[in-house]
């Protein structure tokens, strides 16, 4: 059994393949260990043919693997209040901004007009699937393994200062959004559960970020000005820009 660091979790995982483990290799646990983890993961070859069905045909099933073991991580991982975001997450002077959205509305170009942007003070968490937890009302997010198709991530982990939803326009313009106006689109965004267990923990972790992290709405282009409006307003927490 190889054991992991995942959202400061120990994770034991039996069973991986080659890729599974050369994706996870840089959160190897390498501090002494004794006793069981936290989370513990089985692979099977019916993990694979159930990611497939989801999935879909096209994908090698090393790569079903992975996303299997994330799933299966993410399934257990809600019971320490540890919940799966659909983001780019990127970290400025020690706070981590968050951008979320549907496929195609520019998360990861988004995060990258930060890094042109301000430079090396940016760092890059994760680039499409992090994971945030909760310390009382305290949200921070960590950087994973499973990091998007640019394959940016960080092992760390930061505050949340800010999530911001982003939609293609013109002008480059960030407003704050109430609760009843975020909720559909924080849930829409978090881990696809199954289990009815599962749906209703995620669905009390997400109010539970709502209550802890101002969220926004952006519509912006593709342009450093773009990037200096989102984080004037989410590092503000002013309500327009």
């Amino acid at each position: 059994m190889m054991i992991y660091r995942l959202a400061d979790l120990t994770v034991g995982v039996e069973g991986a393949g080659d890729y599974t483990r050369s994706l996870m290799k840089n959160y190897e646990n390498h501090e002494p260990f004794r006793g069981l983890p936290q989370i513990r993961i089985a692979v099977t070859s019916e993990m694979i043919r159930k990611e497939r069905k989801l999935e879909g045909e096209g994908f090698s099933d090393e790569y079903l693997e992975s996303i299997a073991v994330y799933r299966a991580f993410c399934e257990q991982a809600l019971n320490f209040d540890v919940f799966f975001f659909h983001a780019s997450a990127v970290a400025k002077d020690g706070e981590a901004y968050l951008f979320s959205g549907p496929s195609g509305a520019g998360k990861s170009t988004h995060a990258e007009m930060w890094r042109k942007t301000f430079g090396n003070s940016v760092i890059m968490v994760n680039d499409d699937k992090p994971l945030i937890r909760f310390f009382g009302r305290r949200a921070v997010v960590y950087g994973t393994p499973w990091d998007g198709k640019r394959h940016l991530n960080t092992n760390i982990c930061l505050p949340v200062k800010g999530i911001c939803f982003l939609s293609k326009g013109r002008q480059n313009r960030i407003r704050r959004l109430s609760y009843r106006e975020a909720i559909d689109l924080v849930e829409g965004e978090t881990f696809r559960a199954a289990a009815w267990e599962h749906k209703r923990k995620n669905e009390m972790l997400a109010s539970q970020l709502l209550n802890s992290v101002p969220v926004y709405s952006l519509t912006c282009d593709i342009s450093e000005q773009a990037a200096v409006t989102a984080y004037m307003g989410m590092h503000s927490g002013s309500d327009t820009v």
